[in-house]
């Protein structure tokens, strides 16, 4: 559950700060549409598996939750790279 936090939390903050760093402007949507993302896949994990306590009973809750913990974390690192490279690559030089 770390790793969602930490990613909730990171692509929250270049959704807000991408703008006032004259980031390009898809860097800070696509930020708050992983945020989006990663909210969705732990929201359909936890109401999921909340109620079952069988393993089968909820295949679509399983795979949001190893999304949410695994997938979408690493989506968000790869992300992060890309923008600093791409928001680097804008700014003038001296």
């Amino acid at each position: 559950m770390l790793a969602a936090t930490v990613t909730i939390w990171a692509m929250f903050a270049l959704w807000l700060i991408a703008p006032h760093a004259n980031a390009p402007a898809r860097i800070g949507r696509i930020a708050g549409i992983i945020c989006c993302v990663e909210l969705v896949a732990l929201l359909v994990w936890s109401y999921g598996v909340d109620a079952c306590l069988d393993r089968s009973c909820a295949p679509l809750a399983q795979a949001a939750g190893i999304a949410a913990k695994t997938d979408i974390p690493m989506l968000a690192a790869l992300f992060v790279i890309f923008a600093s490279v791409q928001w680097r690559r804008t700014q003038p030089g001296p």
